[in-house]
């Protein structure tokens, strides 16, 4: 008996292998390992797993980047090369060949289902392969690797770091950061990229975030503005009220031309003001900028700029106003500690309001009154006093601190206003 189970046994095991053997070299049981399952007992047969032949002459697609494209509730898909549809969509690549591996349509890339002709021309209105290939391209969903999204969302980061050192400058210097700082910056603050989005876009979302923890700010643009003769004073009060920095106005027989820097954001307001004022706005320079970059890390020296440093900008900046030829005599440029210890005298300036506070101011400048009053806001006790230059209809704004403080600029004044709230 021990002798015939054994014996049964080797049968069962020969039979399985042969027939294992023929199914990992994808062949059908040779005649002999048939033959010899079949004669066996019905016992013997039983025991034995049954195994189903799969056809293996589908063609497995590789290296693929699948389109996917859902319209009429049905989804449809294409296979393409990887790395070629961002290429294609950017518009660098022309050739759908290039692109495509195959222009057929699929119902399911991965199972090799093809799409019905009734459903592509229910979602499309055509049967063209070729045609509903660039409308799944245009408007589907790219299904990507960890790999490439990571590849993408640095290259988004680059073009983000680029465009903050092509249009921002720290405020003292006027001097663009360097593009390891400012990617240092970003990652500091854990600033998320969205590929999704403009690089501009992204530089301007970041950029509130990055001036909490450095000094930085958009560069100024600079604005040549050709008025008429009675329209001037508009576009000088224009600047001025906006932080800007008038450098010469050149005066023809019919009409003035204003040249002047001011914040980027100004420039829609601008515009409008210049055809209001039937003139012309030409762009003379997209960003101002100071020659060089800043070096160093964010330390406490680089975020902080002292007295002396400040002076040697300003000497350097009353030196090439020396050297410039314009139209109109230029103001000389003074540290703001000897602006306070200076005041101006009377023949610089005719006094148009004497020395209030701002709320006192009279209706006619209202305008100003109402722009002034953010001062009170920090701290209450600030003056304002209105004056006009001598042979010019520019009117100018200097302004007390409650401590008897002179500043020339809205802008200095509100800079010391909001450190003392501080």
């Amino acid at each position: 008996m021990n002798r015939a189970m054994r014996l049964m046994m080797s049968f069962v095991t020969v039979c399985t292998y042969k027939l294992g053997r023929d199914e990992r070299m994808n062949e059908r049981p040779s005649p002999r390992a048939l033959l010899s399952f079949t004669e066996a007992p019905e016992r013997v047969r039983s025991s034995v797993p049954v195994v189903m032949f799969v056809p293996v002459g589908i063609k497995k697609l590789t290296n693929v980047a699948v389109v996917r494209y859902k319209t009429h509730g049905v989804r449809f898909e294409i296979a393409c090369y990887k790395n070629t549809v961002l290429a294609y969509r950017r518009g660098h690549e022309k050739d759908l060949d290039n692109v495509l591996q195959s222009t057929q349509i699929y119902a399911n890339v991965s199972k090799g289902v093809f799409a019905k002709e009734e459903d592509l021309v229910e979602a499309f209105g055509t049967t063209d392969q070729e045609a509903i290939c660039k409308v799944i391209l245009a408007k589907g969903e790219l299904q990507v690797s960890e790999r490439e999204r990571k590849v993408e969302t640095e290259s988004a980061l680059r073009d983000a770091v680029t465009t903050l050192v092509e249009k921002c400058v720290n405020p003292a210097t006027k001097r663009p950061y360097p593009p390891g700082m400012i990617e240092s910056a970003l990652k500091d603050i854990h600033f998320s990229i969205d590929t999704k989005r403009s690089a501009k876009q992204q530089a301007l979302e970041a950029l509130p975030r990055l001036q909490e923890i450095f000094p930085i700010k958009r560069a100024e643009m600079r604005f040549a503005v050709a008025v008429p003769l009675d329209k001037e004073e508009k576009i000088v009060e224009f600047a001025r009220e906006n932080d800007g920095t008038v450098e010469s106005s050149d005066i023809s027989a019919n009409e003035a031309t204003v040249n002047f820097t001011v914040d980027p954001s100004q420039y829609r307001a601008l515009d409008k003001l210049a055809k209001q004022c039937k003139g012309r706005l030409e762009v003379v320079t997209l960003a101002v900028m100071e020659e060089g970059t800043m070096t160093g890390d964010f330390d406490a020296d680089t975020m902080k700029v002292t007295s002396e440093g400040r002076d040697a900008e300003l000497q350097k900046a009353e030196e090439e106003l020396a050297s410039v030829q314009i139209s109109r005599p230029v103001t000389k440029l003074v540290s703001a500690q000897r602006r306070a210890e200076q005041p101006l005298s009377a023949a610089d300036a005719n006094i148009l309001v004497q020395r209030c506070s701002i709320s006192a101011l009279p209706e006619e400048h209202a305008s100003r009154r109402d722009r002034f009053a953010d001062l009170d806001k920090y701290g209450e006790g600030w003056e304002v006093e209105l004056r006009a230059r001598e042979g010019s209809s520019i009117v100018d704004a200097v302004f007390y601190s409650p401590s008897g403080e002179l500043f020339r600029t809205f802008a200095e004044a509100r800079r010391s206003a909001m450190a003392a709230s501080k």
